[in-house]
């Protein structure tokens, strides 16, 4: 809100989010012993301002969050996407000092919330 009030929200952008999920059941063998694992099939971020879309949502998990059901999204496509909203073109040339072409992200963008 205050990022917004400011009128700082559109050349900032928020991005929160984790490595991996958790488990979508409660693990009670050892060594969780009640707790929930590492789940890197599907997990959440969420990203704001900085030219993305409000109230948008990219991909559906199944009824149990285990596994994707709509839309993959890969990490690589929020990092291109980044990339694009700050001006830095994700299918540019990076400077290589052993002459290897390679690009700064070459992932499709998520059009869907930009």
């Amino acid at each position: 809100v205050e990022l917004n009030e400011r009128g700082l929200l559109d050349s900032t952008i928020i991005w929160c989010c984790g490595e991996f999920g958790r488990t979508p059941r409660v693990q009670w063998e050892a060594p969780w012993n009640g707790g929930r694992g590492h789940f890197g099939n599907c997990f959440s971020a969420l990203v704001a301002g900085g030219g993305f879309k409000g109230g948008k949502i990219v991909g559906e998990s199944d009824a149990t969050g285990e596994n994707v059901a709509k839309r993959p999204v890969k990490p690589e496509e929020l990092i291109a996407t980044m990339y694009q909203l700050l001006g830095i073109d994700p299918q540019g040339e990076m400077p290589n000092a052993a002459g290897i072409k390679t690009q700064v992200m070459p992932a499709k963008l998520l059009t869907e919330i930009i």
